[in-house]
């Protein structure tokens, strides 16, 4: 009855069992990732632990921890996967407070050139698929949740990102041609496919510097749930009809700007471990005042 297959079967209920129960390590800062990093931080020996979080919409993806400068962050790889609710409602739940993040893009805007990084300060969302806002349940303990996005980041968190953006790149004789712009209005669009030339004329009227896929949805949610949240993106490719280019090119231009992503990565986290806590720009932009007293 208790042959070697069921001392296996004991040893695995065990180790489940504590791996369960074991406390997830704490931190306040969260990098969610795109392209503009790839695989640079996964395989940078910095990360070293995973685990998911059974939020309350659903379990999340994967989520990293590591340290820099003893600074402790999480890693949230490929904007979570198809699980974007699910993974900020987990670092929502983790306590997160501070949030960088970032894409490579396409360049509406000409005088943005590729290999140039932006500091985005504004989006348009025309993912109409991508859920909008978090099912009540997430943030019900604060009231009703409508955001605002006047600013549409924290300007704190995108100053230093900037700024450790300029240091990096402008200490490295290799990267003098790139340029690092302080704002910038990205479109998120629909996504599944890139846009025509005529898509990407009529976004150029609509006010748009660039255009992606997935962080005018970080920049609402982050928001959304009170986490200070401000993002990097590389110019990887004129948009289409703007110039010529080729998919060839984009391996060259991940391989060179990865790295570089992961070393503005590592001069930044620290520095977002000292801003404050309160005082925030987001502190008046989130709660809906109560529109009736009479609940059905």
């Amino acid at each position: 009855m208790f042959g070697l297959n069921s001392s296996l079967f004991l040893l695995f209920l065990l180790v489940v069992s504590g791996s369960a129960l074991a406390e997830i390590p704490k931190a306040n800062i969260a990098v969610i990732g795109g392209t503009f990093l790839n695989d640079a931080l996964l395989e940078s020996g910095i990360l070293t632990e995973s685990f998911r979080v059974d939020t309350k919409i659903g379990e999340s993806p994967l989520i990293h921890y590591g340290k820099i400068d003893e600074v402790p962050f999480y890693y949230v790889h490929g904007h979570g996967g198809a699980k974007y609710l699910q993974a900020w409602a987990a670092l929502y739940e983790l306590g997160v407070q501070e949030a960088v993040g970032g894409a490579t893009a396409g360049a509406i805007n000409p005088v943005m050139k590729t290999y140039d990084f932006v500091a985005v300060d504004d989006f348009i969302d025309l993912n109409t698929q991508r859920p909008r806002r978090f099912p009540q349940e997430v943030t019900e303990k604060e009231g009703l949740i409508l955001a605002r996005y006047v600013p549409a980041i924290d300007p704190l968190v995108k100053d230093l990102l900037f700024k450790s953006t300029l240091k990096v790149i402008r200490t490295d004789e290799a990267l003098d041609t790139i340029n690092v712009f302080d704002k910038g209005v990205v479109l998120q669009a629909a996504g599944g496919r890139f846009e025509t030339a005529a898509e990407i004329k009529s976004y150029a009227g609509m006010g748009g510097d660039l255009v992606t896929m997935s962080v005018g949805t970080e920049m609402s949610y982050a928001r959304q749930l009170g986490i200070n949240y401000a993002c990097l993106v590389i110019i990887s490719n004129p948009a289409e009809g703007i110039a010529p280019w080729e998919f060839s090119d984009l391996s060259e231009i991940y391989q060179t700007l990865n790295p570089v992503s992961l070393e503005i990565l590592k001069d930044v986290i620290p520095k977002l471990a000292d801003l404050p806590a309160k005082g925030r720009v987001d502190e008046p932009l989130r709660i809906h005042p109560t529109m009736s007293k009479n609940k059905e």
